[in-house]
């Protein structure tokens, strides 16, 4: 759940949760620990909290992962779907936290902020992001009282330490569990449009752009165009060249127009919470500095880059040597680059070739082999 802080019921939520977390406090020195029970946290069951959910309960590890949300009807949706869940603001989450030995998040705590400290639960962070966007140690305060940090690479290992103040032991490479659904291939492209209702015979291009970041005012849109401007000429180009647009908001970019444009589907994060499934379905990426171009990256397909400023108030934690595809710096280059990768995809390849397998041996080294949702299990049951 993303907490809107000028939202009172979400205060309400946060204040009764925080209750739970306090009788946890109280009840977990007189309490049994479940040692199979781990909780999982995060904004939703997705990335890689659902590929470690979805693997355990695949395998014999031994484990039971639950997913523990504050929202009361994201709790509903997926407990329908047979998925185990507690609802942060129910007695049952108390009980949970009195027993839980481990706790996985991909975000932050909120109300469970005093846990590290305070109590023996092993923590785990599986963040959902490799960053372009510029970090340092203070941003990361909550993850320093964790047991373990998962990163993706020796590369992005050293990264944690050297400059988000990690220590070594804290930082292990596994891999990013969500990213074996990509390397293992478990659904095809016809698969998944299927389930999302999107043409069939069409190519799809993904435009994906970030969210405003540290820039205020920022458009999410490039080139000073605006929204009608550009998609409309996404639009066009789709009608001319046989081919779709996914339209991939972030969760912290709440499109509010209504518009539609022919041949554009609009998938949020929010109404659309699997990236992995629409990754999975695009043979184009168009992308700003989103951090999602690192998970397309293993997939083979052609990527491009939109050259605007970055919203990035302490810089890079990833520069932009790590846009490993091409840069396009207007409409026009934008359209030519899309022509090239659309009707000739492995010649466009081809030339980034050598930057992608740089930039692939830097984020992933040897760990993108389908296998990083075991090695985290294999850590949360054997720690």
């Amino acid at each position: 759940m993303k907490i809107d802080r000028r939202n009172p019921w979400h205060w309400v939520l946060l204040s009764l949760f925080g209750a739970n977390v306090l009788l946890a406090l109280l009840l977990r020195p007189f309490v049994r620990k479940d040692g199979r029970k781990v909780l999982l946290y995060g904004h939703k069951l997705n990335g890689n909290l659902l590929a470690l959910y979805l693997e355990s309960d695949a395998g014999d590890t031994g484990l039971e992962l639950e997913f523990l949300t504050m929202d009361p009807l994201y709790w509903r949706e997926i407990r329908r779907q047979g998925i185990r869940t507690a609802l942060a603001i129910s007695p049952r989450a108390a009980w949970l936290l009195a027993r839980v030995d481990a706790l996985v998040t991909d975000h932050g705590l909120h109300a469970m902020a005093p846990l590290p400290k305070l109590t023996n639960i092993r923590f785990y962070d599986v963040w959902h992001g490799i960053p372009f966007k510029g970090f340092d140690s203070a941003d990361f305060r909550t993850q320093h009282q964790y047991c373990e940090t998962w990163v993706t690479s020796p590369h992005l290992k050293r990264l944690y330490v050297d400059t988000f103040g990690f220590r070594n032991d804290q930082v292990v490479v596994t891999g990013y569990a969500r990213t074996d659904r990509l390397v293992n291939a478990t659904e095809s492209s016809e698969q998944v449009r299927q389930q999302l209702s999107l043409p069939a015979d069409r190519k799809l291009v993904l435009f994906a752009p970030t969210w405003t970041q540290d820039s205020q005012g920022r458009s999410v849109f490039p080139f000073g165009l605006d929204e009608a401007q550009f998609m409309g000429q996404l639009s066009t180009f789709a009608e001319h060249h046989d081919c779709s647009i996914l339209l991939r908001s972030h969760l912290n970019t709440p499109l509010s127009s209504t518009t539609e444009y022919p041949h554009v589907y609009v998938l949020s994060s929010r109404t659309h919470p699997d990236t992995e499934q629409i990754l999975l379905a695009s043979d184009v990426l168009v992308c700003d500095w989103s951090s999602i171009a690192f998970d397309f990256l293993l997939l083979g397909r052609p990527a491009i880059f939109l050259d605007v400023e970055p919203p990035f108030r302490k810089g890079f934690s990833l520069g932009p040597e790590f846009r490993f595809g091409r840069i396009v710096r207007g409409s026009d280059d934008l359209e030519f680059a899309l022509k090239g990768a659309i009707l000739a995809p492995a010649l466009a390849l081809q030339q980034q070739a050598s930057q992608r397998e740089e930039v692939t041996r830097k984020i992933y080294g040897e760990y993108a082999d389908g296998c990083s949702s075991q090695r985290g299990l294999a850590r949360l049951e054997h720690p």
